[in-house]
Parts: structure tokens; C-alpha cells; sequence
């Protein structure tokens, strides 16, 4: 499970700021299971509101810095601030598809060291003794 949680941050095309409202979510929900079914539901809509609060601190500090760009008349920190903007439908297609391949790469990855590994794992049983055919 931890390898998968790994790999889906990892090869994720999104940010991490995009999770904080479901992990706020989740560990509210956690902590307010203590309290009983209607407590954890406070909890993880409580947890989800202060996700969304902290995923929208990001994009208030990005539009301050771009306010106080525009302020200052600094055009190089204009174009730094729009640069990532400037994404089109080609560019967001190809990197959907990127992370799509990715995503495949890790599949097949798996799909193919579980059974070498599964295989590897018995056959040392097997090889110590550890495994009869009475057992197995």
C-alpha cells in the first residue's frame, strides 16, 4: 500500500495542495471516530474545511505576489508570476498523457516483479525445507 500511496504522489501531475482537502478530511473524520458516527462527520467536514483554507493560501500568495508586481511596475516578476499560467490545451494534454504513461510504466513494473518475487519468496522456503508437499 505505501508503494502505491508512493508512486501515485510521485507520478501525480498534480500538486500536493490539490490533496488538502481530502486529507483534512480523512484525519478529521479519524480523529472525531473517538466521539462516535456524528462527531466524525463534524470532524471531517471541519478537517475538509481547513484543507480547502490551507489549498487556498497558496493561490491568495500567488496573487499577492503578482499584486505587488503589478504595484511596483516589475515586469520581469509579471512574467515570472504568468509563466506557469501560459499552459495550453496541447501542453495540458500532453501532460495528462505523460502521467498517464507513467502511471502504466508503474503497472507494468509490478505486474511484473510481484510474481518474480512471489516465486523467488517460495522457492527459498522450498529449497530450505520450510514447505512440504503435504504443506503445500
Amino acid at each position: 500500500m505505501r508503494t502505491f500511496a508512493l508512486a501515485f504522489f510521485l507520478f501525480n501531475g498534480c500538486s500536493v495542495r490539490s490533496f488538502y482537502p481530502t486529507l483534512g478530511g480523512v484525519v478529521g473524520g479519524a480523529a472525531g471516530s473517538i466521539g462516535g458516527p456524528l462527531t466524525a462527520a463534524a470532524s471531517a467536514g471541519a478537517g475538509v474545511m481547513v484543507g480547502e483554507m490551507a489549498k487556498g493560501n497558496a493561490d491568495l500568495e500567488e496573487a499577492k505576489a503578482t499584486i505587488t508586481a503589478i504595484t511596483k511596475g516589475d515586469v520581469e516578476g509579471l512574467i515570472a508570476a504568468g509563466i506557469g499560467q501560459q499552459k495550453g490545451f496541447v501542453d495540458e494534454a500532453l501532460d495528462a498523457v505523460y502521467a498517464f504513461v507513467k502511471l502504466c510504466l508503474v503497472g507494468i513494473v509490478l505486474w511484473n516483479f510481484v510474481p518474480l518475487a512471489y516465486t523467488w519468496i517460495i522457492h527459498k522456503k522450498h529449497k530450505n525445507g520450510g514447505i512440504t508437499k503435504a504443506q503445500g
